[in-house]
């Protein structure tokens, strides 16, 4: 074959078209061929990054417990909440639970602590924690 093999120090400038000897001669360093436009290839699959997530369809920060587990004991009517659902947003999207109190060990209802202003409840779809501090009474 007719190949233009490059060797050695070389430092090739201005307007020059390498041109192999036909017919299939190629420029090669050394040994291996030197690429074009329009070399190919062939790669793994893509991994796609993925953009930024979209906002929440609800992004009220508010929490509210309509539901205590243990409606036995009531303060003014209301029962008292001992654990409970709660929902996060500004039409109540997001569910969630009340976690035991952290600062009631000993006032219970029925066995279990009574949750007090500054408790927590965690928001499900996200993990996310929330702190209760409004009591909600009247």
């Amino acid at each position: 074959m007719g190949d233009l093999v490059l060797k050695g120090m070389l430092s090739l400038g201005g307007t020059l078209d390498l041109a192999p000897k036909p017919p299939g001669g190629k420029v090669m360093v050394e040994a291996v061929e030197v690429l074009v436009e329009g070399a190919e290839g062939m790669g793994t699959v893509p991994v796609l990054l993925p953009g930024p997530p979209p906002p929440p369809a609800d992004q009220g920060l508010g929490v509210k417990v309509p539901v205590s587990f243990n409606k036995t004991v009531t303060a003014g009517g209301a029962a008292i909440v001992t654990q409970g659902m709660c929902f996060q947003g500004s039409s109540g999207t997001w569910p969630g639970i009340v976690l035991p109190s952290l600062g009631n060990t000993t006032v219970m209802a029925n066995g279990i602590p009574m949750n007090l202003v500054g408790d927590q409840a965690t928001i499900l779809p996200t993990g996310a924690p929330a702190v209760l501090d409004k009591s909600g009474q009247k």
